[in-house]
């Protein structure tokens, strides 16, 4: 009878799924709507995983956005994180943040979502230039974080 325990066998152990986040931004856009008033909030994360994005509208009727107070919020999220504690510390901190700073988490939540499953993240490519620039050429505000 042979027997093989799990630190004899010769594949690797399951690693958490790591990843390192280098750069966030948030594009702050008027809608394009014509009976829409209110902005598109767009928020990019550039990863060694490829792009995670998320956007939201906000309406003119809601308070106003404090980007000056989003920066140091997601200063805390760039490097490299296993993330199962990126999540972690996503949950807790939404769970005892209050708006607007709620809807910074929320925004940065989902788009890493979109990159824990490996190739769901857009990857970083030449045409990512030619996209920011045209985000920032219409962005009433822009934030970035590196």
């Amino acid at each position: 009878m042979l027997s093989l325990s799990l630190q004899d066998s010769p594949f690797p152990s399951e690693q958490p799924l790591q990843l390192s986040i280098t750069r966030v931004e948030v594009f702050v856009i008027p809608a394009l709507a014509i009976d829409s008033t209110g902005y598109r909030v767009c928020l990019r994360i550039s990863s060694d995983l490829g792009l995670g994005w998320n956007e939201q509208f906000v309406s003119d009727s809601e308070p106003s956005l404090q980007l000056d107070r989003w920066g140091p919020l997601f200063r805390s999220f760039i490097g490299r994180f296993s993330i199962a504690s990126l999540t972690e510390q996503l949950t807790e901190r939404i769970a005892h943040t209050l708006n607007p700073d709620n809807r910074a988490y929320r925004l940065f939540s989902a788009a890493i979502t979109q990159l824990q499953n490996p190739g769901s993240g857009r990857p970083a490519s030449s045409t990512e230039p030619a996209e920011e620039s045209i985000l920032q050429q219409r962005a009433v505000a822009y934030l970035s974080v590196d």
